[in-house]
């Protein structure tokens, strides 16, 4: 009787880790060089779920997974809208309060269509440093439209400013 509850404790163990074991097998792995929608992509997408007047649009890296960070205003409200970088699914929006914004009508529009593309931008400051971009960032800065790049380099981390009209690197900066 002892031996019976044995065998089936034991054969139910295999079953089970065997289970386990070909379902971790068929999933796919996570292919890195997957192409990534643009941000101009991420904006539109990110247009759909609120109306406003996007202020920057971010590539981040967190816990593996790379996503473009759209901040829209419109009016007193901001959202926060994180887009997947590689399908475009809508991963998260957030709306909160503006309490701060007292200069609406002076800030720059972004939606200029003599911006660089990101694919451009990417492929400039790449160049520029020989690196890999880890994040990227459009954004106002002092009336004038800029791509905000962290790279990883054989050398270590660099910032990167890219004029995101005419592609002029603005300045750069090696982490020591």
């Amino acid at each position: 009787m002892k031996n019976k509850l044995l065998i089936s404790g034991i054969a139910a163990a295999l079953l089970v880790g065997g289970t386990v074991a070909v379902s971790a097998a068929k999933k796919e792995p996570v292919v890195s060089e997957a192409k990534m929608i643009t941000a101009q992509e991420a904006e539109k997408i990110a247009l759909t779920k609120a109306e406003g007047r996007v202020e920057s649009v971010e590539l981040e890296n967190r816990f593996g997974q790379r996503y473009f960070d759209v901040d829209i205003e419109n009016g007193n409200m901001d959202y926060d809208i994180h887009i997947d970088a590689y399908s475009g699914d809508v991963l998260k929006v957030k709306e909160q309060m503006d309490m701060d914004d007292d200069n609406f009508d002076e800030k720059i529009n972004t939606s200029n269509k003599n911006l660089l593309s990101s694919e451009k931008a990417i492929e400039i400051a790449e160049k520029t440093v020989n690196g890999k971009v880890t994040e990227m960032d459009k954004d106002e800065d002092d009336g004038r439209m800029i791509y905000e790049f962290e790279l990883k380099t054989n050398k270590g981390k660099v910032d990167l400013e890219l004029d995101a009209i005419t592609g002029d690197v603005l300045n750069v900066e090696y982490d020591d």
